[in-house]
């Protein structure tokens, strides 16, 4: 009786063996089935490019400008190597990608002692929009949250506004993270390359009306006139202003 109860034993323990071995292998095989990915965290910097038109300096009360961000899934970005702080460039295509919320604002500048950021009374009222039907999009208060819609490999979206009140605004492109830049956590994470296991879009620039040469149709010179930037305390702000917002009066 005992050997047989021994010799049972001995089967279980050979078929529980064959079962282990069994998969490991197939443990072992799907995981060389899938691409490898480096041990490595990156911060990433895309741009969304911007057309605004038509360009002028002042608009009179009924006049209509178009906002239409438009740009190719192909994304040339500067990445920042969390480990060692080192950036890089790279071309990197994010097909039919769901970016965090972006926004179309206003500002309406009421004081000029103040910077742009100190200007907090919304343009938004002083126009009438014109939607177009196709996107996903929300009124807020300094103007428009919109999802870009993704066709023959392109991400688009167009805004137009009627003009209602007179004044001097700022159109500044924007977006958000899920949580803050300061305490970036997993919800921020996104699958942007298969060689890394760690990604995070950190800033999205919008550069508006960038043209051959490098400049910008913003009407910067327009702001410096209403606003007095110094720059000594202004800093990087300066290039902001002149790349990714765009100033203009109604008369």
């Amino acid at each position: 009786m005992a050997f047989l109860f021994y010799s049972q034993n001995q089967q279980i323990n050979h078929i529980l063996k064959k079962l282990i071995f069994y998969f490991l292998s197939l443990s072992l095989l799907t995981t060389a089935c899938k691409p490898h990915k480096k041990k490595c965290s990156r911060s990433y910097q895309i741009e969304h490019p911007v057309s605004v038109y038509p360009v002028k300096e002042s608009y009179a009360i009924g006049d209509t400008i178009w906002f239409e961000p438009n740009f190719s899934d192909v994304f040339n970005v500067r990445y920042n190597n969390n480990f060692d702080g080192k950036s890089f460039n790279q071309t990197i295509t994010l097909k039919n990608f769901e970016f965090y919320p972006t926004f179309i604002p206003f500002k309406k500048i009421t004081d000029t002692t103040v910077n742009l950021a100190g200007n907090n009374v919304s343009g938004w009222p002083s126009f009438e929009a014109i939607y177009q039907p196709e996107y996903t999009q929300y009124e807020m208060y300094y103007g428009v949250q919109y999802v870009y819609k993704y066709t023959n490999a392109q991400y688009h979206y167009k805004l137009g506004i009627i003009c209602k009140e007179k004044g001097r605004f700022v159109y500044f492109p924007t977006w958000t993270t899920f949580t803050n830049i300061a305490c970036l956590g997993s919800f921020n994470e996104q699958d942007l390359t298969q060689e890394c296991e760690k990604e995070t879009i950190t800033d999205i620039r919008f550069p508006i009306n960038k043209q051959p040469d490098g400049s910008h149709l913003t009407n910067y010179h327009l702001y410096e006139q209403i606003m007095h930037p110094d720059p000594a305390t202004e800093g990087t702000n300066i290039e902001y202003y002149k790349k990714e917002c765009f100033t203009f009066v109604v008369k």
